[in-house]
């Protein structure tokens, strides 16, 4: 069983991405967050820790076989023993020669390896979760690139219409200059006003070019066609719920946890050496002109060799050591449980923040365009000033601006929702980043009957 398992062990952890077929097409959101899960280096690293994680629990299946050294030895020896040898054989300078092979099974050592499987177990499931929590912060990270391009882009086409609403006005002014009804030093303050605008474009267009580069370094490809946020559905409907699922499926305390049992085993592994260690050895050897006597002997040996150290100094030191190390981890986990509960609680705060803000600006934006409108007719008949249109003007585009942005930080927050529940990659059928391994190897250990039964697993990948 042993056996077959390690055969379905040494697997890799596949990942594939999903590009378009054509440049032209729009990449869409889903596509987006798994090429940055699949193909990020941060991605990759994570994936290459559980990897390496998954070789070292696979190296102590070596602990539990038998171990066989085969020897020979070759030399000159000279023995002067008149007890033990003949006349012929005393003070006889010989040639000897000898081959062997000894074996050795290990039946108890203090449970030194249980608590190693146990120690490794936890490692890897503590590298699984590592991998799981850089897979819902890569898709977060690959999610805000998406929504900030996007962002930018509406904010480009703001400014872009900002100009043409310059360009209007300075096309009334005109008309009003030609038939003398305004001076002519009238249309200088609407050209410095279009200046502003068209360096406001600028503006916008650099940070555009910096989501671009952001976009680039996240998902590994520049954006192209239109882009698309999709809708979500089913979100949480009060914040006690969303609080306690976050803290419940956070990957990130889970892999804390599973710091504090590795210190627990370590514990059991480094006290080994104060129990006996018993181990069934046996052998066989020949050779010639071995220890003095002339000719060939064989013989062979089968047998328990017991140890135990009774005393040694500075166990109670190590003892309260790795006390002091389980303590150090259990606060750390403590640590990051409310970092994670504040987490929560921001996110939500955040989310619930951005929903009325949006509902403030839409009533704000209504009110500016009439505004706007208003004063652009009452400047034609001579009611308002050239300046309260421009003013009017300038207040429409800052809350269609601040409009467009907080439009785009609620959609992101809804997202954010997800991934602070450890969601967020399920949500785009990503399976966790398509890990191969389940996170339940130190449940697995611990529950079985031995703990080599841990290695008696077949792991396949998920399809």
């Amino acid at each position: 069983m042993r056996a077959a398992f390690f055969a379905f062990c040494y697997v890799s952890l596949a990942m594939a991405a999903v590009f378009p077929g054509k440049a032209a097409l729009a990449v869409t959101l889903e596509e987006a967050v798994r090429a940055a899960v699949t193909t990020n280096p941060t991605a990759r690293a994570a994936d290459a820790g559980v990897k390496a994680s998954a070789m070292e629990l696979l190296q102590l299946e070596s602990e539990y076989r038998p171990s066989l050294n085969l020897y020979s030895e070759l030399g000159a020896s000279y023995f002067d023993d008149a007890d033990r040898l003949n006349a012929g054989d005393q003070r006889d300078t010989k040639v000897y020669r000898e081959i062997g092979a000894v074996g050795e099974l290990t039946l108890f050592d203090g449970y030194r390896r249980a608590n190693t499987v146990y120690r490794n177990a936890a490692r890897l499931d503590g590298a699984i979760f590592r991998l799981l929590d850089a897979s819902e912060t890569m898709a977060l990270n690959a999610v805000e690139a998406y929504i900030d391009v996007l962002r930018h882009r509406e904010l480009m086409e703001v400014a872009n219409q900002n100009i043409a609403r310059h360009r209007k006005i300075i096309r009334q002014v005109d008309d009003l200059v030609n038939a003398g009804r305004l001076p002519t030093s009238t249309g200088f303050e609407a050209e410095e006003r279009l200046l502003a605008a068209r360096m406001s474009r600028l503006e916008v267009q650099q940070a555009l070019h910096n989501a671009n580069s952001r976009y680039l370094a996240v998902i590994g490809k520049d954006p192209e066609g239109r882009m698309h946020v999709p809708f979500l559905k089913n979100l949480p409907m009060n914040k006690r719920e969303f609080v306690i699922r976050s803290v419940r499926n956070s990957f990130r305390l889970q892999q804390y946890e599973l710091a504090v049992d590795e210190r627990k085993f370590d514990v059991g592994i480094s006290t080994a050496d104060e129990r006996p260690q018993l181990k069934l050895q046996a052998g066989v050897r020949h050779g010639r002109e071995v220890s003095g006597t002339t000719g060939s002997e064989s013989d062979a040996f089968v047998g328990l060799r017991m140890d135990w150290e009774f005393y040694a100094g500075g166990r109670d030191a190590r003892r309260r050591a790795l006390q002091y190390r389980t303590s150090e981890a259990a606060a750390e986990r403590d640590e990051v449980r409310r970092e994670v509960f504040e987490m929560a609680e921001r996110t939500w705060h955040a989310f619930d923040a951005n929903i009325e803000r949006v509902v403030l600006l839409d009533r704000r934006l209504a009110a500016a365009r009439k505004t706007s409108e208003q004063y652009q007719q009452q400047f034609q008949g001579g009611q308002r000033s050239l300046l309260d249109v421009l003013d009017a003007e300038r207040t429409y585009f800052n809350i269609r601006f601040e409009r467009v942005s907080a439009q785009s930080s609620y959609t992101f927050s809804q997202y954010r929702l997800l991934a602070s529940q450890g969601m967020l990659a399920k949500h785009f059928k990503l399976s966790h980043a398509n890990v191969a391994l389940a996170p339940d190897f130190k449940e697995r250990a611990t529950r079985a009957k031995r703990p080599a039964a841990i290695f008696n697993t077949e792991i396949r990948a998920l399809e």
